[in-house]
């Protein structure tokens, strides 16, 4: 999903190149307005900084767009754009999301004894769409960069004692939410990936969020000196 009109067209030109850039072709990129009017001044070359106004209008509008795809009854993941996938992780994820009983509606990577919203799996149903609601309006209450206080409040009264889920008929039934978190050691967070683990540790790893650093060139140079860094 692409916040501007630049971004999509990089992405697009990118995916017209599978083999120079190693991108999967069979990837979609849905420019911004798949979920919201076009805005004024969506083709801004210019990347926003953590806690700008503009970073903080994209946490904002991340629950909209999560619920127009679940609404459409999608899986879904959502990684973040400092997320890397190293290896594969479908496998992991559908074996954990498909098979533990009872279900689970939402995975999360671990972060502080909380998940991060960063790099989350949802489930398609009324009880996460429900969800993603409630964390949406949290979310507009307060300061929207940090979106992972909000998420986890609402969790923990949806896991504890239910949101009221409405039926096809109007009626509402009041619903737990079952969560979980992904592995640390195959799904670590930039303070465990590149301060804690070791040059093995990390060989397993599947997927690392490049968080717990602020600042966009920041970011990148930490990628760069785990060569991380391929575009």
């Amino acid at each position: 999903f692409a916040e501007d009109e630049v971004t999509h067209a990089r992405c697009l030109e990118l995916l017209d190149q599978p083999r120079e850039s190693g991108y999967r072709a069979d990837v979609t990129c849905l420019p911004w307005d798949f979920v919201f009017e076009k805005k004024e001044g969506s083709e801004s070359l210019e990347a926003f900084s953590y806690n700008e106004m503009g970073y903080k209008l994209m946490m904002t509008h991340r629950p909209t767009v999560v619920n127009r795809l679940l609404e459409m009854g999608r899986h879904i993941i959502f990684s973040d754009a400092d997320v890397v996938w190293l290896k594969n992780p479908l496998a992991h994820i559908q074996q954990v999301f498909m098979n533990i009983d009872p279900i689970v509606h939402i995975l999360g990577q671990f972060d502080k004894k909380r998940i991060c919203p960063g790099f989350t799996v949802y489930r398609a149903c009324p009880e996460v769409i429900k969800f993603i609601d409630m964390w949406q309006d949290d979310l507009s209450k307060g300061d929207p960069s940090k979106n992972q206080v909000p998420f986890n409040n609402v969790l923990d009264v949806a896991m504890s004692s239910g949101i009221p889920v409405p039926d096809h008929n109007g009626n509402t039934t009041v619903k737990k939410i079952t969560a979980a978190f992904l592995p640390n050691e195959l799904f670590p967070n930039g303070k465990v990936y590149f301060e804690k683990m070791t040059d093995a540790e990390r060989e397993g790893a599947l997927v690392v969020h490049n968080n717990y650093i602020i600042g966009y060139d920041e970011k990148i140079d930490r990628f760069k000196n785990f060569d991380l860094w391929a575009l």
